[in-house]
């Protein structure tokens, strides 16, 4: 040991400096490497966020049984538009303002001009209607719908439904034929009420055309209804 010591101390003053530049120099690259080892290093793999759970897709029945509640939850609309009648030996046009205020139906329907103008208004079991300022009751299958005066045997309660392109609940359905939660047509009550269009109204489709057809007395009403408000 003190032979060694001895030695170091004996060396040159330049020596000892070359000795420390190298050290220095190594240690310097060391470094170096180990930053560059550390920049280079493969980065951990990034996970991504797990996917949200998909929606279920309702089936057929559950559309329509959402587009039933929707309907059904809706207590005041208004609709405006254009009916014609055709029978046998009889056929017109009319103008059809209908409101409806939960089970309270109001309907005006005028002719050419406001010739003929008939107001009907639901009273449950009864109809009154007022035309040229004179009212008169009517049961509720019957009334003087248009101009002509001819009684017509269109059911008012059921009609509210049909109008918004749904069967009337309390009267067994015949056939219901749907498509993507729209009925295409409904058989209920004698009647047959086809639909030919519709049109979105705040959300919600609503039709636009149909046709309302008792086979068994040749009776047809073509709708369009024009504006809708709910």
């Amino acid at each position: 040991m003190s032979a060694l010591f001895t030695a170091r101390c004996c060396e040159p003053r330049s020596t000892i400096q070359t000795r420390q530049t190298v050290y220095r120099a190594a240690l310097l690259a060391a470094l170096v490497a180990l930053v560059s080892a550390c920049s280079t290093a493969p980065a951990a793999p990034q996970r991504s966020a797990p996917l949200p759970p998909e929606a279920p897709q309702l089936s057929a029945q559950e559309r329509w049984a959402t587009r039933l509640s929707a309907i059904a939850s809706m207590q005041a609309w208004r609709v405006r538009g254009k009916v014609a009648y055709r029978l046998p030996d009889d056929a017109g046009s009319a103008s059809l303002d209908w409101q409806q205020a939960e089970q309270q139906s109001e309907l005006r329907l005028s002719g050419p001009l406001g010739v003929g103008s008939t107001e009907i208004h639901n009273e449950g079991a009864l109809l009154r209607v007022k035309r040229e300022g004179i009212e008169r009751l009517y049961p509720a299958d019957a009334a003087p719908w248009l101009p002509g005066g001819t009684l017509l045997p269109v059911p008012i309660d059921s009609i509210q439904h049909w109008l918004l392109g749904v069967p009337d609940p309390a009267q067994p359905v015949t056939l219901l034929d749907t498509d993507n939660a729209l009925a295409n047509r409904i058989e209920q009550n004698g009647w047959v009420i086809r639909y030919d269009e519709y049109r979105d109204v705040q959300g919600l489709a609503l039709p636009t055309r149909l046709l309302l057809e008792v086979p068994k007395i040749k009776l047809s009403l073509k709708v369009i209804l024009r504006a809708w408000e709910l």
